[in-house]
């Protein structure tokens, strides 16, 4: 048994690294008969550093911590008379199985697993108008949660794919187009119509590795 042990012992190798990258972020909402609103995908940022334990050459369970923003925008689609861009951010940690194949050098991967969040804060800017005057106006303010409405923990699934180059012995980068699926609205049963909301979010990241 320790010899069938003894080539995966040998290899096993603990890794740390830091990411960055862009998201983009698609909004889940029943409109109900609201058909004249739109809810639109936006671009946001992530960054974060990660964790890695590789077992052997193709195994490896990994760890992140990260800022991600899960934005939208809110307009009228016929009268065009509002538009409210929402900036959500988020503090997320997801646990995933990589599994890794290819070359010394030149290696695809690809990662599955879960991801734990909490909803930081959130803010919004955009126009109005005035239903008194008929007057356009601009804003831009912070929102404050209402801990009837508003559900800040996050949880959901998660799967991503990429390749890394390892330049160096102690030295590796990543690509990674990664997707995450909320399974927890962002908003509570607190009314008589049941209202879930879900965000649905692609990052495109890289990153850097030093492998010990």
């Amino acid at each position: 048994m320790l010899t069938l042990m003894l080539p995966t012992l040998a290899f096993a190798q603990w890794r740390v690294g830091v990411n960055g990258g862009a998201d983009y972020n698609h909004f889940i909402i029943d409109k109900h008969y609201q058909t004249d609103y739109s809810f639109e995908d936006r671009w946001g940022v992530t960054l974060g550093v990660m964790g890695q334990y590789d077992f052997n050459n193709w195994l490896g369970i990994r760890a992140e911590l990260d800022w991600t923003q899960k934005n939208y925008r809110h307009t009228r689609k016929l009268q065009k008379s509002m538009c409210y861009d929402y900036t959500n951010n988020y503090l997320q940690l997801p646990v995933m199985t990589t599994f890794s194949f290819g070359g010394n050098k030149l290696r695809g991967f690809c990662n599955t697993g879960i991801y734990f969040g909490h909803w930081l804060n959130s803010g919004r800017e955009g126009f109005d108008t005035n239903s008194f005057g008929s007057r356009q106006y601009n804003f831009s303010e912070d929102i404050e949660f209402n801990s009837q409405r508003d559900r800040r923990f996050d949880f959901g699934l998660l799967a991503g794919m990429g390749l890394e180059y390892r330049f160096h012995r102690h030295w590796a980068a990543q690509v990674e187009l990664r997707y995450y699926y909320s399974c927890v609205s962002t908003q509570k049963d607190y009314q008589h119509v049941s209202d879930p909301r879900y965000n649905s979010t692609l990052a495109v990241q890289a990153g850097v590795w030093y492998c010990f």
